[in-house]
């Protein structure tokens, strides 16, 4: 694949990819996706004792040992493509990341100790 190639391919998989993240986020949000993108992974926290970057962590792991599977034997074993996990988990890593950068916010906003 030529640069010019990739790079087409690259932005056209990014856009899909990002995409998808919005159109999933309507429904893991409980209607709450202009609010709280992470609304998902509170909830779920709240109930099982665990931190939402925990739960994240679960559901970015999964799609992870999928694409592991795929990388061992070249197949998937269920309708979703690898297309598709790889997305997941490239939303996965910027939800990460959002949630990194909005604890980080809340912490800097708190008085320092001195």
């Amino acid at each position: 694949m030529t640069s010019e190639n990739y790079k087409g391919w690259r932005d056209n998989f990014l856009h899909e990819t990002l995409d998808l993240s919005d159109k999933k986020r309507i429904e893991y949000c409980n209607g709450n996706q202009t609010v709280d993108v992470h609304t998902n992974f509170k909830v779920i926290a709240e109930k099982l004792g665990l931190t939402p970057m925990q739960v994240l962590s679960v559901y970015l792991n999964k799609h992870l040992e999928s694409l592991s599977s795929f990388f061992k034997t070249g197949t998937t074993y269920s309708d979703e493509s690898i297309e598709s996990r790889v997305s997941d988990i490239i939303n996965y890593l910027l939800l990460a990341m959002s949630m990194k950068a909005d604890e980080d916010l809340k912490h800097s906003d708190l008085p320092q100790d001195r």
